[in-house]
């Protein structure tokens, strides 16, 4: 409850703030896209679909922070592809973290146990993972 009411209040003073400043539309969160790449092969997905050039490619911590800090918004969701694949997403979320920045990790779930103590629990870290079926359709792999 203490978490949702940080939040609540954090994101109420963002918007009043906007407000205060004139204006009329800004960002209240932030789809932080870092890399396409999956390891699952979801029919619907159009994200593994892309060319292999484009699926080995991934953002920098560094480029990251840029964008969460040129948006302003308070939240930040990071899908996929799979986030946990990214060779550096403990460093991306640790950083924005310390940023203060709410940050929902969206995942599918499989590689969680073998990533979850690279990130420290914190009351703006927030891991949604979204099944896509039954476990036969879940964790069919590319």
């Amino acid at each position: 409850m203490a978490v949702q009411l940080q939040q609540a209040l954090s994101v109420g003073k963002y918007i009043v703030t906007q407000r205060l400043q004139g204006r009329k539309k800004y960002p209240l969160v932030l789809m932080l896209e870092p890399l396409f790449r999956c390891n699952l092969a979801c029919p619907g997905c159009g994200k593994i679909q892309h060319p292999l050039q484009i699926l080995k490619q991934h953002l920098s911590p560094e480029d990251c922070f840029k964008a969460v800090e040129e948006c302003g918004a308070p939240v930040v969701s990071i899908p996929g592809g799979e986030p946990l694949l990214h060779p550096q997403m403990d460093e991306i979320v640790k950083g924005l973290v310390e940023r203060k920045k709410f940050v929902y990790l969206c995942t599918n779930g499989i590689l969680l146990e073998d990533k979850l103590d690279l990130f420290e629990p914190s009351p703006y870290l927030t891991f949604s993972i979204h099944l896509d079926g039954l476990k036969q359709m879940h964790d069919k792999n590319k």
